[in-house]
């Protein structure tokens, strides 16, 4: 049966997992962030979790499997991930063995790669009824009433999210621990752990200094929704990245342009780039304008008509980018949707 799983101050994982007498399952990760097909994005916080419980609970753990649909065809033996005597490790540690084993998992012997970390995993428990295990691993779920609301935690804003990264950077005092499953990723690949840059911006919003207990962390969130909309795309830990480097703000640059395989072939676009390039435009100008015909939508359209700029790639459009190529803020413009159009045909 399907269950939820809760962290310890009563927030439900975004992440699908089942339970049986004598097995837990957790099913796999998959689609990219921040697009539709993402699912199950909670799935190492929900296992680790699940771990540090069952652990806790002294129950009898008899191993770890893949049980993936083209796994569970295998012997067991081969696909074990974990054996009973491996419970004895930190859980930090188990869940890293599970992913580096599953992602090798399947792979031509004598290949390299980073395979998939995150599939579908059956953890063992011998003894242990379906409803035992419910209610262990949720044992220790408490509510909280001193989470701050969200309407407080909606007051940060974009310009806050630099300010905090700025002073994370100089090593500012701050009650946050190093992140478990996700980063934020800045443009010059460096990597900040999401709580702790969203807590150092609120602090100025509460006028305290911000604690972990006054927020959840987590997409959908506030606290992620917060640095998206600041134009710093999230990512898991596990997730490689090139590191450009920069010096300046518009000399800042993206990695853009690898095929990504949909139904077809198309460009990627970096997460967070448009967004960044309007907001420093308005910081610069006060408003957004086109910069080929002068349009300035607000004015006309009223407060929505800012929705009529877009971004253009005005140094090379994705689609004519070869590999992964470096893109600044300086390498693109702001049009109203017309001259954006008339652009492109202009150069076809």
């Amino acid at each position: 049966m399907l269950t939820t799983i809760f962290d310890a101050d009563g927030n439900s994982f975004n992440a699908k997992v089942e339970v049986e007498d004598y097995a837990i399952t957790v099913h796999s990760r998959g689609g990219a962030f921040g697009k539709p097909n993402l699912r199950n994005p909670d799935y190492r916080r929900a296992l680790r979790t699940i771990l540090e419980r069952l652990v806790a609970g002294n129950a009898t753990l008899s191993g770890v499997w893949l049980d993936s649909t083209v796994a569970q065809n295998w012997p067991e033996l081969d696909r074990q991930l974990l054996d009973a005597a491996e419970f004895t490790l930190p859980v930090d540690e188990l869940v890293t063995l599970i992913g580096q084993r599953g992602a090798a998992m399947g792979r031509p012997i004598g290949t390299k790669g980073h395979g998939n970390s995150t599939k579908r995993v059956r953890i063992g428990v011998s003894g242990a009824s379906a409803g035992e295990l419910v209610k262990l691993l949720n044992s220790d779920v408490r509510t909280r009433s001193s989470r701050l609301p969200a309407e407080t935690l909606r007051r940060v804003e974009p310009w806050m999210i630099d300010e905090a990264i700025e002073a994370f950077k100089s090593g500012v005092q701050h009650g946050f621990q190093d992140s478990t499953d996700y980063d934020v990723l800045l443009p010059t690949g460096e990597r900040f752990p999401p709580k702790a840059v969203f807590g150092i911006a609120l602090s100025g919003v509460i006028g305290r200094p911000a604690m972990p207990s006054d927020f959840s962390g987590g997409m959908g969130t506030p606290c992620f929704e917060s640095i998206e909309d600041a134009g710093y795309p999230i990512i898991p830990k596990d997730e490689e990245t090139s590191s450009p480097r920069s010096e300046f703000d518009d000399e800042r640059s993206w990695a853009e342009g690898s095929l990504v395989r949909v139904q077809h072939l198309r460009r990627e676009r970096a997460p967070g780039l448009a967004r960044m390039k309007k907001r420093r435009f308005i910081e610069k100008h006060g408003h957004l304008f086109c910069e080929r015909c002068g349009l300035i939508p607000s004015k006309s359209l009223g407060p929505y008509g800012d929705a009529c700029i877009e971004v253009h790639h005005d140094t090379v459009a994705v689609a004519k980018m070869e590999g992964n190529t470096r893109t600044r803020l300086v390498d693109l413009k702001c049009l109203c949707a017309n001259c954006h159009r008339i652009v492109h045909r202009e150069v076809m």
